[in-house]
Formats: C-alpha cells, structure tokens, sequence
C-alpha cells in the first residue's frame, strides 16, 4: 500500500535535495567566483581626488597633487598606470581684473619631449563672482576667433563652454569665485570621449578652489 505526501512536503523535499546538491557540487573555487561582488560606477566622482581638502591659507590649491594627482589623471585619461607626470606652476595676482591668485597644472604623458602639456589646467580665484564672470568672457571672446566650434556646457550651477579647435580643445568654466581653462591636446583620448571627460575632470575638481562668497550659490 503507497504513502501519500502531501503536495506541501514533496516541495520541501525537492527544495531539501537542490540544496544539497548544488553543495556538494560546489566547489571552493565556485563559491568564491558566487560571491565576487559585481563593480559598478555609477557613483558621482569624487570631491578631492587626492582625499578630503586640507585646511590651508590661499583660494587655490598650490600643489596639483592636491587638484588631480598624476597617477589618477593616468587612469581618468585611459592611459597606462602612473604614465602620466604633473608639473605645478604658481602664478601671480592680477589686481587689474580682481584675480587673487593663479595656478596652472601641467600634465604630461611619460616620453614626451617638448611640446605643450598633454592637458593643462589653469586655475584663478577672483575678489568676487562678477570678476570671474567677467574674465570667463573675456577669455571665452578670445577663444573664439580660433574655434572651430562652440558650444555652452551644463556642469550643475557653473557657467561653461567648450571650444574645438585645431589640435586641441578647450573648456572654459567659472563657479563662484574661481574659474578653470582646461586644454587638451588631440590625441590622449578618444574624439568622442572629449566632452565627458572634460566635464568630468571639471567635476573633479571644483570641490578643491576656493569657496564663493558668502551666501553664494555657485
């Protein structure tokens, strides 16, 4: 005479006997690959690729370490680890225009001998927000009698625009009381990944100048 089970129970066993046999056929090199956590980059870059903002005296950072560092431009241009090269250059007030204070960064592919930096930023920080407005159109009517386009570019509550031109492009930004020409040679990255990555970068390193205004909101 057969035993019935009821539909219940024969699910639990077959349940019981997957279990069992996905473990024993299981081994350590599976359950490790099973547990490989899954990368993902939609995270918002950030602030500071070099760790949190030190304290310090002056609007502008005065080491590029403390902007972008050398091994982390390799990576965000694609290149070969610690391929790049970075070389700081302070710059002088300007009391004419309201600009404080002046660097550039240099950055240089490793091998490269002469020529101009394969990207450049040069940063400013001004007395007041409409003085570095002021100086993103004065450098924006200069740029554009070498451009092959134009064209305004939205990174949050910045003004910026981008400049294509013959062998490099541009991007100028101003955010509060800073402003950022970055220049990038053709050639380090793919044509169509200019414009991200331009913005990116700019992105990246916003947080590290100096602060607008008081009750400033940009």
């Amino acid at each position: 005479m057969s035993v019935g089970f009821p539909r219940v129970g024969w699910v639990a066993v077959a349940a019981a006997a997957c279990v069992a046999a996905l473990g024993g056929c299981a081994g350590p090199a599976d359950d490790v690959q099973l547990r490989q956590p899954v990368p993902t980059f939609s995270a918002p870059p950030n602030p500071g690729l070099a760790g949190q903002v030190k304290p310090r005296a002056t609007l502008m950072p005065t080491d590029c370490a403390e902007v972008v560092p050398a091994q982390a431009m390799s990576a965000l241009l694609g290149q070969p680890m610690d391929s790049m090269q970075v070389h700081t250059v302070l710059g002088v007030a300007a009391p004419a225009v309201g600009r404080l204070e002046r660097v550039a960064c240099q950055y240089q592919r490793a091998g490269v001998k002469g020529g101009p930096a394969s990207l450049e930023l040069n940063l400013a920080a001004y007395a007041t927000s409409a003085a570095s407005d002021a100086q993103l159109v004065t450098n924006s009517v200069a740029e554009k009698s070498d451009a092959l386009s134009s064209e305004d570019v939205s990174i949050g509550s910045a003004h910026a625009m981008l400049f294509r031109e013959r062998g490099k492009s541009v991007l100028l930004v101003s955010s509060g009381r800073s402003t950022i020409t970055m220049t990038l040679q053709d050639g380090v990255i793919a044509p169509e990944q200019t414009r991200p990555v331009m913005v990116d970068l700019v992105q990246r390193v916003l947080p590290s100048l100096g602060p607008g205004p008081p009750g400033s909101s940009r």
